[in-house]
């Protein structure tokens, strides 16, 4: 029988296509006739030689048997009832080693392009961001606190000053902006204390550089993390580590050093742990994510109208942070040195917070040495117990020794 054939290409050699369409013999059906459901099975159009097609008809015939014999007779062919048109590919006479070739160089622009795609959407999460905001009073303890973290950090830091005036002479990668511009912009004052006492030991509670780090997620919404340090700090060691480890493992807000006991400010307030703002790491995106600033606005608003707490700009951002912060390794944040007398610490402390009103820099500053002091990294906890195995084993020798020595 005549397979029901979907399509019949002829192409090749001196045979047509006609005999598909007209019968040989007069009066007989023609090839559609016969089998008109045929055509309405082709879908696809490709040009094969007569090898391949003898090939696969080869293919398909019964085992041990001789196949058919299909003979060709030209005849003028009538109006096709359908257009069929090849497009073929442009790429179709391209040589296999030069298609492989393109392909692999399509696929490296490709993946060159997604990485710049990446690279730019997040450069300014990777890049180390700090902010320092000071008034004119504390431009000395800024100029040694940047040139401490210039001389340790591995990689390059943007570092930006809000201030009152430059520093002179000007450092590399520190960017200024105006205090007064800044206030203008965000309305600094609505975050301040109104009973905030004159007295002089906190009337630098009042400067408005100190509520700047309320609005910095508005500053820089481009920016993912940002460290913010006080002017009054030096830094000991490399500042690039700890910033990409900070909040890298946690869903807080902020990282920042646990306050030891109950904070003045907060006399009020229920019990519960906070922590000292002076310095800390801040992701903006989640800042952003739980309104971080409107939280504080309502905390300020609230002690306008009646008193919550004392002081300034730390109490409205411990309260609207609450609990919801990473706890900074005390050892490597040691605070106190401003006020605080007898302040110890571990050689491996990397930065250290004048925190309180006997700033070094002050003529009645509090431990000036610290400023030039040595930095040594700490030590791991195996090496600790290699130390003390080595000092056990040094303790044995000696005694087997004195033995030794009482026996002769």
């Amino acid at each position: 029988k005549t397979p029901n054939v979907g399509m019949l290409h002829f192409n090749g050699g001196s045979a047509s296509k006609a005999a598909y369409f007209k019968p040989a013999v007069s009066g007989a059906k023609t090839w559609m006739e016969k089998f008109e459901g045929t055509w309405g099975n082709a879908r696809y159009y490709a040009n094969i030689p007569w090898s391949w097609a003898r090939f696969i008809a080869m293919g398909n015939r019964r085992r041990r048997s001789s196949g058919f014999q299909l003979k060709l007779v030209s005849h003028p062919a009538p109006p096709l009832p359908l257009k069929m048109v090849s497009h073929p590919s442009p790429l179709q006479d391209e040589p296999i080693q030069e298609r492989w070739r393109r392909m692999r160089r399509e696929q490296r622009e490709k993946k060159k392009r997604l990485i710049e795609k990446q690279s730019n959407t997040t450069v300014s999460n990777t890049t180390v961001h700090l902010l320092y905001a000071t008034d004119y009073d504390a431009m000395p303890g800024l100029d040694a606190s940047i040139r401490s973290v210039l001389k340790h950090a591995s990689e390059r830091v943007v570092i930006h000053h809000i201030g009152t005036s430059r520093l002179e002479p000007t450092l590399p990668d520190v960017q200024f902006h105006s205090l007064t511009d800044v206030h203008e912009i965000h309305n600094l004052t609505r975050f301040t204390n109104p009973h905030l006492s004159s007295h002089w030991s906190v009337s630098r509670l009042t400067s408005l550089a100190n509520y700047v780090r309320f609005v910095m997620a508005d500053m820089f919404p481009d920016v993912g993390k940002i460290m913010w340090i006080d002017a009054d700090t030096i830094i000991r060691c490399d500042i690039v580590p700890f910033f990409r480890s900070a909040l890298s493992t946690s869903n807080h807000t902020i990282s920042a050093r646990l306050m030891s006991g109950r904070p003045l400010s907060l006399k009020h307030i229920e019990e519960g742990e906070t922590f000292n703002a002076g310095v800390m790491v801040v992701d903006l995106d989640r800042w952003r994510a739980r309104n971080v600033t409107a939280k504080v606005e309502e905390w300020a608003a609230s002690n306008a109208n009646k008193m919550i707490y004392s002081y300034g700009s730390q109490p409205p951002l411990q309260l609207a942070i609450g609990d919801d912060f990473e706890r900074m390794d005390t050892n490597w944040n040691v605070g106190g040195f401003g006020g605080n007398l007898n302040v110890t610490f571990p050689h491996c402390a990397c930065l250290l917070h004048w925190n309180g009103a006997r700033k070094y820099w002050l003529d009645d500053g509090r431990y000036k040495d610290l400023v030039d002091s040595t930095y040594a990294p700490c030590k791991s906890g195996l090496e600790k117990r290699r130390e003390k195995n080595k000092e056990i084993l040094d303790q044995k020798k000696k005694r087997n020794e004195s033995n030794v020595a009482a026996l002769k």
